[in-house]
């Protein structure tokens, strides 16, 4: 990685220009100071990180400690990868936020086609863990790791082509301001990949207290559904929608892990999950491809 982030990120309090001096960032308007640790620049806001954020931290620096031990891509993550592919073919040389990119299957596969992609988390314990990953991968020029909140971007107006929200909104407390960052940081003419948990009603009733204790567990605030994400990003154009994570694929998931081995097998299960992923009813996500043309990017 090299410092030619400097051209795209923001202080992200005010969005004054920031300088590189001393090994630390500033701002030029609000002189506040950025740290930069294992190459990784922190422009966290600190005065705005609430108590539920601090706690996500913490949670997921323990809860993926065994996620970086080694870089495989499940079958459900070739799906992912997939999905955006079919809808966002054109991503060589493209500019791609990933926004809470958590283990960071997206980003290293989209760099290995050629993506330039900014890969950007609050946990900068898991963030250095995946730049060593991106490192054994051969793909550190192509990806750009910066710790920072989603509900305060800091990068400047109109520069990505692609937005990645992978399982991130419904952790957010400020998930309005999240979205109007989403709205300023892409281009014109650009593209946001939405997943999401989805609403109660359509999850199988079966499942249902598991999916209760999971949200609480894991620090959900909200569930979603097709009308509810057409309305939250009116300036885009939903282009695609899949269900995924329905009532079959839970239970052999399950049975997988409680039995620690694979009964089923993975890429079955994934196959078979597909066929369903038209249909919402027990279905456990949705993931969403809107894309916006510059008619409607300053549409209110």
């Amino acid at each position: 990685m090299n410092n030619n982030y400097l051209t795209y990120i923001c202080c992200p309090k005010c969005k004054g220009e920031l300088i590189l001096k001393d090994s630390l960032l500033i701002c030029i308007n609000c002189n506040t100071t950025y740290e930069i640790k294992e190459g990784i620049p922190i422009l966290i806001n600190k005065n705005t990180l609430n108590k539920h954020l601090i706690g996500q931290i913490k949670y997921f620096e323990n809860e993926m400690d065994d996620v970086f031990n080694n870089y495989k891509l499940e079958a459900w993550q070739e799906s992912y990868v997939k999905r955006f592919m079919d809808n966002f073919s054109n991503v060589k040389n493209a500019l791609i936020l990933d926004c809470g990119v958590g283990s960071g299957y997206m980003a290293i596969e989209l760099a290995k086609r050629g993506s330039n992609v900014v890969a950007c988390d609050l946990t900068l314990k898991n963030l250095i863990k995946l730049k060593n990953i991106a490192s054994s991968q051969n793909m550190l020029d192509n990806i750009t790791f910066i710790c920072c909140s989603a509900e305060e971007l800091p990068f400047k107006k109109n520069i990505f082509n692609y937005y990645i929200s992978n399982a991130v909104l419904e952790h957010l407390p400020r998930e309005k301001e999240a979205i109007e960052e989403i709205n300023r940081v892409c281009k014109n003419i650009s593209g946001v990949m939405i997943v999401v948990p989805l609403l109660y009603n359509y999850i199988n009733p079966l499942f249902l207290p598991l999916n209760i204790i999971h949200d609480i567990r894991i620090g959900h605030l909200r569930r979603y559904s097709e009308d509810i994400l057409i309305n939250k990003f009116h300036r885009f154009t939903l282009v695609k929608k899949y269900y995924t994570g329905h009532s079959k694929k839970v239970f052999k998931v399950l049975c997988n892990i409680l039995l620690r081995k694979n009964v089923f097998n993975n890429y079955e299960i994934e196959k078979e999950d597909e066929k369903k992923q038209d249909n919402k009813l027990f279905a456990s996500n949705i993931i969403c491809f809107f894309k916006r043309v510059e008619s409607k990017a300053n549409h209110d």
